[in-house]
Order: C-alpha cells, then structure tokens, then sequence
C-alpha cells in the first residue's frame, strides 16, 4: 500500500474504527442500548439556522434527510426507553470546508437527569476516547474540567451581557463601544451571533482549551429546557477552540414546544425560507417522557480531528468525497 494520500485513508480508516469501537463500548458498559431511527421523513425541525436535504422518491415528495437523529431518538424514548445511543450519518446543506460537511457522523445519546449529569457523561468519554489516540507514552487521559457561563465570557470579551437585553439595548451598547458591522435589520440574534463569532469564539480558540460553555440564549435552542428567563439548560463543548458537541435538558412540555416551532417557523419565513410542519408523533411522544432528561449529539468527525491533531475534516475521512458535494 503506498504512503501517499491512499495510505494516509486506509490508516484513518482504523482509527476510525477504533474510536467507533470504543464509543460503543463506553456506553454498553452503562447499560445504554444502542438503536437505529429513521433518517428520512416528511418533515424536519424548523431551525433557522441548519437546513436540511430534500429528496424526493420517484414523483413523491420532498422528503427530508434529518440533520440529527434527535426527532427520532425522543420518540423511543416516549416509548418508554430511557437510555439509548446511536451512532448515524447526518446530513445538512453546508459548504465543503475546514470544519463542516454535508454528510458527517453523529453520535447522540439520552439518559436521565438533566444537563450537568450530561456534561459529567461528556466528560467520561472523552477521557476514555483520548486514551486511544497517539500521544506521548504514559500520558494521563485527556480531562474536561473547566466550565464557562455563556454570559461571563461575553463579559470577559467584550465588557456586554447580551442575554438580559432586549434588541434595543444591546444594539446601543455594542453601537456605544464602536462595534463595526451593524444594521438597523439586525434582530437580536443576528447581534448575538455578531458578537459571538467575531469576538467571544476567537478567544475560546486561542485558548485551545478543552471546556463546556453552558447557560445558552432561549431564543436560540428550540428544544432544551428552560432554566431562567433568559437561558436554557444547555452546554457546548469545545476541544482545542473547535465546537465537538451540544447537550441539553430536554423540554418536554408539548404546548411550549409546539409555541417555539411556531416561533421558529416565524423566523424561517422572516428569512425566505421554507417552514416545516410540526412533527405531531414527536408532540405527542414528548408528553410521554418521563423527565428530566438529558440528550447529547457529539460530532465524531470534528473529535477524530482533535484527538489526532488534523486541521481538516477531509482528514479524518476514509474518503473525502463521500462527504458530499
């Protein structure tokens, strides 16, 4: 076999199968059972920010290809199961770059209790997974120790709290601090994600620390719980300045969440986008959870390049082209 690129495939293609291996042996071992959902359906989750894939069967259609296997996995577990893992292809229209692709693999789970239970789970993993990637002899297993409030690091960056301000204000207190790039079309999120992006996430990234960001916008999660006026119970975890995975304490009250689809669906619209109808077997499952619970989604491919020090998504791919278009 030649050392070139088809050398360098067939090795992450071990690798792969390694970490693979080990993710489900980590969650055998906590009694978790492992199941399949389907990835098409006739509707999708009305995110305004992540679009799915539509396909259609023969004149039939569209269908959606799911940009997570969440829609799914909360139905079994209104079914009565409460621990269950999956690993899967999703899929989402994003441009072939650095850190996205359209078809990628993710790895999601759910289990009792609520989102600092999930961050401890989190934690576990990846310190069980990094023991496998290379690394000097001896070394200890990588940890997650270090814990941020979305709200402190604004703070710490840019001297603003957006979660407490209504539209308004925070559009004067970033104008007030000489903030470059604002409109008057801008709505609270499109400011929040100004801020976030070109201020707070370079700093996470220069940083190259291994740490959950928890304590999330309302207005921004559509299915987490809520846990005061301004946030819901959700974290992110970032490895080495790279987003890896997204937990939340699942919402499980079906009048709420049907209210934040509408609102969802609301800003779709706002944006030329299609709306989606509301999954009505997911409502109806969610009222048939017992809570709380807490879910997990972790890009595998995003960690593979972290654990073996990749600056590429393509190079953790046994192919990059199957990645999509």
């Amino acid at each position: 076999m030649d050392g070139g690129r088809g050398g360098k495939q067939a090795g992450m293609v071990r690798e792969r199968h390694l970490i693979l291996r080990a993710i489900r042996d980590f969650f055998y071992h906590r009694g978790y059972l492992e199941v399949e959902t389907p990835c098409i359906g006739r509707t999708a989750p009305p995110d305004p920010y992540i679009e799915p894939l539509k396909v259609h069967v023969g004149e039939r259609g569209p269908f959606y290809l799911h940009t997570s296997p969440e829609i799914g996995m909360k139905k079994l577990l209104g079914r009565g199961y409460d621990k269950i893992f999956q690993v899967c292809k999703a899929f989402r229209v994003e441009e072939f770059e650095e850190h996205h692709a359209v078809e990628f693999t993710m790895l999601e789970w759910y289990r009792e209790g609520t989102y600092l239970e999930a961050m401890e789970e989190t934690a576990g993993l990846i310190g069980s997974l990094s023991r496998l990637a290379p690394g000097e002899a001896g070394a200890p297993a990588r940890e997650v120790r270090k814990i941020y409030t979305l709200s402190e690091l604004f703070r710490e960056a840019t001297g603003i709290d957006p979660l407490p301000l209504g539209r308004d204000a925070l559009f004067s207190a970033m104008r007030g601090r000489a903030f470059r790039g604002l409109t008057p079309e801008d709505t609270w999120e499109d400011l929040f994600f100004k801020l976030f992006v070109q201020e707070v996430e370079p700093r996470v990234r220069e940083r190259r620390e291994d740490c959950f960001i928890k304590d999330w916008p309302a207005s921004l999660t559509a299915m987490a719980r809520r846990k005061d006026e301004h946030t819901v119970e959700r974290f992110e975890l970032y490895m080495a300045g790279l987003e890896i995975a997204n937990g939340y304490t699942e919402l499980l009250d079906t009048d709420e969440q049907r209210a934040r689809f509408a609102r969802d669906n609301a800003a779709r619209v706002s944006r030329g986008k299609e709306a989606f109808p509301p999954d009505e077997d997911l409502l109806d499952a969610l009222g048939r959870i017992r809570g709380p619970v807490a879910g997990v989604s972790v890009g595998v491919d995003r960690l593979l390049m972290v654990l073996y020090g990749k600056e590429s998504i393509g190079d953790v791919l046994a192919d990059r082209f199957t990645a999509g278009p």
